[in-house]
C-alpha cells in the first residue's frame, strides 16, 4: 500500500510539471500572401467564396477578363431572314414550251455566268404543225415561180423593158430570203440555256427527252459568297437603329455570330405590319455558314450618344446560380468571390450590368464558370 500511494504521488509531481513547461496552443497562420490554411482550419470555404488551387485552374482551363465602362452596348434584337443578295441567285425558267433534247448541268456543278445548261427544241401542235408546212410550201412556191419569172426576162433582155427586169430580181431575191427563213426555222426551235450568275447548280429533277411547259422552272444557280439578312424593325425599335449602329448576325442553328454591313433602311412602311425594312449583308467568307431561307437574329449594337457609359463584362461571364444571374470574381491568386448582378442589354459578346457588386477593373470568369458552379454547389 504504500509502494502504491508513492507511485501515485510520483505520477502527480511529472503530471503537474508537464502541465507547467508545454506553452498554451496558438493560433496557425499561414505564409504571408496564402492564407488557404487558415481558411482551411475553420473547416469550410465562406458562402460566397470557391477556393480553386492553381493546378485545376489549369486545368479547367479558367480565364478572366477585366470590367470595364463602354459606351457601345446591345440596344436590340430583331428577327430576320437569310437570302440571296444581287448576283447571289438565278433562276432559270423555260422561255417556251418544248422538249429537253440536250442537259450539261449537274447538282452541285460549279458554273459560270453564260455557260450552257441545257437545251430546249420547241414542240408544236399539230395546228401550229400544219400552218407551219404551209408557209413552206408557199414560200417554196414562190422561189420556184420568181426564178421562172425572172429566167424568162432574161432571155428576152434585149427586148424586155427595164423596170420589168429589176421587179423580177427583186422578187426572186425576197422569195430566197423568205424560203430561207422557213427552212431554218426548224433549227431555230432549238434554244440554248444559259446560267445568268456564277456559282452553284442546286438540286434539279430533269432528264434528256422531258417535256417542259413555259414559265416552268428548269434550274437554280446560287453563289453562296453572295447572301444577305432582311429583317423589318417595328416602331418600339426604330429610333434604337442610329446612323452610326453596328449590326451582328447570330444563328440559331449554332452558327458562330458575325458582323453585316447596312445595305439600307427603307424608309417605306409595309401596310400590313407598320414594318420598316432592314436589309444587311454579309461577308463572303464569314457567312459562309449561312444560307438562304435560314431564320437568324440580328443584334443591332449603338452608341449611347454622349450618355453616361455602362459597365459592360463579357457575355459569357454571366452564369445562375439557384435561379439568379451571377459572377465570379478572381479576388485572390486561388479565391473567386460570387457577385450577384442584374443583365441588362446584351449582345454576343458583352452584356451590361445595371445593378450589381462588380466594379471596374474587377476580374470576372468568361471561361470555367461551369466548373466552378459545381464546386461550391458541392462545397
Amino acid at each position: 500500500m504504500k509502494t502504491t500511494h508513492k507511485f501515485l504521488a510520483v505520477t502527480a509531481a511529472a503530471g503537474l510539471v508537464l502541465t507547467v513547461l508545454l506553452p498554451p496552443p496558438g493560433l496557425v497562420r499561414a505564409h504571408p500572401g496564402h492564407d488557404e490554411g487558415a481558411k482551411a482550419s475553420t473547416g469550410a470555404a465562406p458562402t460566397d467564396e470557391v477556393l480553386l488551387p492553381k493546378e485545376s485552374q489549369f486545368l479547367f482551363q479558367v480565364q478572366t477578363t477585366l470590367a470595364a465602362f463602354s459606351t457601345t452596348y446591345s440596344r436590340a434584337t430583331l428577327y430576320g431572314t437569310v437570302s440571296a443578295a444581287a448576283g447571289g441567285e438565278g433562276r432559270i425558267v423555260v422561255p417556251q414550251g418544248g422538249r429537253i433534247v440536250s442537259l450539261a448541268a449537274k447538282v452541285g456543278q460549279p458554273v459560270r455566268a453564260g455557260q450552257t445548261l441545257a437545251v430546249i427544241e420547241q414542240t408544236l401542235d399539230a395546228t401550229q404543225q400544219i400552218g407551219l408546212s404551209t408557209e413552206r410550201a408557199n414560200a417554196q412556191a414562190e422561189l420556184r415561180a420568181a426564178q421562172q419569172d425572172y429566167a424568162r426576162l432574161q432571155s428576152i433582155a434585149d427586148i424586155a423593158a427595164r423596170k420589168d427586169v429589176v421587179a423580177a430580181e427583186l422578187r426572186l431575191r425576197q422569195a430566197r430570203q423568205n424560203a430561207g427563213i422557213q427552212n431554218g426555222q426548224a433549227s431555230q426551235r432549238r434554244v440554248s440555256i444559259t446560267s445568268p450568275v456564277s456559282g452553284t447548280v442546286d438540286v434539279f429533277n430533269l432528264a434528256v427527252g422531258q417535256q417542259v411547259s413555259q414559265g416552268d422552272e428548269l434550274f437554280r444557280v446560287i453563289n453562296p459568297g453572295k447572301l444577305r439578312v432582311e429583317a423589318q424593325v417595328f416602331a418600339q425599335d426604330l429610333a434604337k437603329v442610329t446612323p452610326g449602329a453596328v449590326f451582328r448576325v447570330e444563328g440559331l442553328q449554332g452558327q458562330p455570330g458575325v458582323p453585316a454591313r447596312l445595305v439600307v433602311f427603307s424608309n417605306v412602311v409595309n401596310p400590313v405590319n407598320q414594318a420598316r425594312q432592314l436589309v444587311l449583308e454579309l461577308d463572303a467568307q464569314e457567312g459562309s455558314a449561312y444560307r438562304a431561307g435560314q431564320a437568324v437574329n440580328v443584334q443591332v449594337v449603338g452608341q449611347t450618344g454622349g450618355g453616361k457609359p455602362q459597365l459592360t463584362v463579357p457575355t459569357s461571364a454571366i452564369t445562375d446560380l439557384n435561379g439568379k444571374p451571377v459572377v465570379f470574381v478572381h479576388t485572390e491568386p486561388e479565391h473567386f468571390k460570387i457577385r450577384y448582378v442584374q443583365p441588362g442589354a446584351a449582345s454576343g459578346e458583352q452584356t451590361v450590368l445595371v445593378q450589381g457588386q462588380v466594379n471596374e477593373n474587377d476580374r470576372v470568369v468568361t471561361t470555367g464558370t461551369y466548373q466552378l458552379k459545381s464546386i461550391y454547389l458541392n462545397q
